[in-house]
């Protein structure tokens, strides 16, 4: 991956610097459509922190509401899905989209995973591991894809491809241009519905140009999430053939019930031709049988007449007709379960064929992994101790025209990266030294909680981060007097001189205001900022009571 660092002498420091505006914790990259990828996150303090769970939180009740039957949920303004299902289509890829709002907060990746995946535990009941891993790959993929309309048009239905345009297809990778301007499509199967590990169509979201990405991002080649999802390939499948035999079983089931039917109609038309007409009537034949109202022996019979006869004929005419009916009803009947048996077989060929498909792809997904296993132990194992040596610590900028830095230990020969650190908003100016780890100002007030404060960074592998719970004057210096280390601190509508215990960066203790813009000197024992008005404050260095103050 192509990194542009640029360095600076800190003279105090004795080290170069660059200033980062912004994270790159989370570096994602892929080769597609020739460009590189890099999600820039917010990374300092925050005036405000929700919890993971309630992050999660948001995604869960998006997914309960689709779970729920609703097509549109969620506030608009902040977050809020779409449930893109067109049945009627057959080609082509339906779609949740969840929609990231012009007043959502979300200023991390992370975050943005967490909202992900607790919308599939909600909408599809995914456990919290599976939903964890399928929300890595979605946001890649639409990293990965952002704004490419030719591409989501070849693999989407039109009731998904009428939600997107241009300028909000997929995820921008920058974390201020999430709110508003992106919309994070997840593809689903056809089988799709609560408690379905197939739900998410995998194979899009696991393409060539999606793990490169992943693999880029870890030094392990994102070997632990590409076994993971691989595993829930896997258990998919299981799910699926189980479907498939059983809807096998049924369409066995209905063909024979079919059959049956269309036999038993046979018969009963080859019964039905066979039988006699209408019976002709029989004379009397003992003329000495009693008979009530009989005419007197030796009466001639009257023979039936013509009216009689086209009675009788009349009726079996229209018995007839009913019975053709009847059996012309059967026949349409069993012609058309026929023919849904015909297209329930020809959907579960198709099936078949996609299962096959997906025990192929499966294989060649082990079959990388385990190759990318062997490389990277063979690399890692041989590079390690010499690339820690060769690394030198420097203040990097992600955005030369901003105050904003990360640590990094970069080989400078050949300008690799070995390690970083997830803070990125360090003002490099106001970094001091103390022995084991750095001090500085970080952090940036942002529409999303970002806040102004000291930081302390562990030099041993930077990710040990404490974080000041006060709000400093960010283009003020630091200074390390004595034991201590000082700070121009936000008061109400006032600055003051704080002095902060250098490990825990708790406040010891604070002044009477100053200007935010004060020097801090020292003198007999003494420190001299100047105030509001002016004036020199002479101050003792520990209370930072005021002793005496010079007038201007």
């Amino acid at each position: 991956m192509t990194k542009r660092i640029a360095l600076a002498a800190l003279a105090a420091l004795g080290l170069a610097l660059s200033a980062a505006a912004l994270d790159v914790d989370e570096t994602e990259v892929s080769s597609a459509g020739g460009r590189a990828i890099e999600f820039i996150n917010y990374e300092g303090p925050h005036a405000v922190v929700e919890t993971a769970e309630s992050i999660r939180g948001i995604g869960r009740a998006l997914g309960r509401a689709v779970a729920g039957g609703v097509p549109r949920y969620g506030e608009v303004g902040r977050y809020s899905v779409i449930h893109a299902v067109d049945p009627a289509t057959k080609a082509g890829f339906d779609a949740d989209i969840i929609v990231i709002g012009e007043g959502s907060r979300v200023d991390h990746v992370k975050n943005l995973r967490r909202i992900v995946a607790g919308f599939l535990e909600g909408a599809y009941g995914y456990s919290p591991k599976d939903a964890d891993t399928l929300a890595v790959f979605v946001t890649i993929y639409n990293a990965v894809y952002r704004g490419d309309l030719d591409y989501f048009s070849a693999k989407y239905k039109p009731v998904v491809i009428k939600e997107l345009d241009k300028s909000n297809a997929g995820l921008s990778v920058r974390w201020d241009e999430w709110a508003g301007r992106s919309r994070i499509v997840v593809p689903l199967s056809s089988r799709a519905g609560s408690g379905v590990l197939g739900s998410v169509d995998t194979t899009p979201i696991t393409d060539a140009p999606t793990v490169q990405s992943l693999k880029d991002e870890s030094p392990s080649g994102g070997v632990a999430e590409r076994m993971d999802v691989v595993d829930l390939k896997e258990r998919g499948q299981e799910e699926e053939k189980a479907a498939i035999a059983a809807e096998k079983e049924r369409i066995a089931r209905e063909e024979a019930a079919v059959a049956a039917d269309k036999a038993r109609l046979e018969a009963d038309k080859a019964a039905s031709g066979q039988a006699a007409g209408p019976a002709e009537a029989v004379p009397a034949t003992d003329a000495t049988a009693p008979a009530t109202g009989a005419a007197p022996a030796g009466t001639p019979v009257a023979a039936p007449g013509p009216a009689d006869g086209a009675a009788a004929a009349g009726s079996g005419q229209e018995a007839s007709i009913a019975v053709s009916e009847k059996a012309r009803a059967e026949e349409a009947e069993i012609a058309a379960r026929e023919a849904a048996v015909e297209a329930d077989k020809a959907a579960l060929a198709d099936r078949e064929e996609k299962a096959a498909a997906k025990d192929t792809e499966i294989a060649a997904d082990r079959a990388a992994i385990a190759a990318d296993q062997k490389d990277a132990i063979k690399g890692e194992v041989a590079a390690a101790a010499s690339r820690e040596a060769a690394g030198v610590a420097l203040f990097e900028l992600v955005d030369p025209d901003a105050p904003f830095s990360r640590i990094a230990l970069v080989d400078l020969k050949t300008g690799e990266t070995i390690r970083k650190s997830a803070l990125n908003t360090i003002r490099a100016a106001t970094a001091l030294d103390l022995g084991d780890a750095y001090v500085a100002v970080a952090g940036q007030v942002t529409s999303s909680g970002g806040a102004v404060r000291l930081v302390r960074v562990a030099k041993a592998d930077y990710a040990d981060v404490v974080q000041g719970t006060d709000d400093v004057f960010a283009d003020a210096p630091l200074w390390k007097i004595g034991a201590s280390v000082y700070a121009v601190v936000k008061r109400g509508d006032s600055w003051v001189l704080g002095r902060f215990d250098p490990v825990t960066l708790g406040l010891a203790s604070s002044s009477a205001p100053v200007s935010r813009w004060t020097f801090l000197s020292e003198s007999g024992g003494r420190l001299i900022a100047q105030g509001p008005s002016g004036g020199f404050l002479i101050l003792e260095a520990e209370s930072l009571a005021t002793a005496s103050e010079i007038k201007r």
